[in-house]
């Protein structure tokens, strides 16, 4: 070794420790930035699923006042010119196929 160089020893090491420590920072503030926006994609999705829950429940109720009679005969009527039988149209026959 000569006797000129003016080198302290560990000051490389520290050179490494601070690159090291701002490498890890750096990631930290990285993996924060993608988790939130994650936790926004969720959140965003939440609020869909909500909403979508909430258009099926009404689906539901109007499906069920549909699949009842008033309605199916209000929309035959409508439709069609259909109505329900009076009573002195009705017929009874008696008897059944074999």
């Amino acid at each position: 070794m000569s006797r000129g160089s003016t080198r302290k020893p560990g000051r490389g090491r520290a050179i490494v420790v601070a690159v090291s420590f701002l490498a890890a920072l750096t990631v930290v503030a990285w993996r924060q930035s993608t988790t939130r926006e994650t936790m926004a994609e969720i959140q965003r999705v939440n609020r869909e699923l909500a909403v979508a829950a909430d258009e099926r429940e009404e689906l539901a109720r109007e499906l069920v006042g549909i699949e009842g009679r008033p309605w199916i005969g209000a929309e035959a009527a409508r439709r069609l010119g259909l109505r329900a039988p009076r009573d002195r149209e009705v017929v009874i026959v008696a008897g059944g196929s074999s």
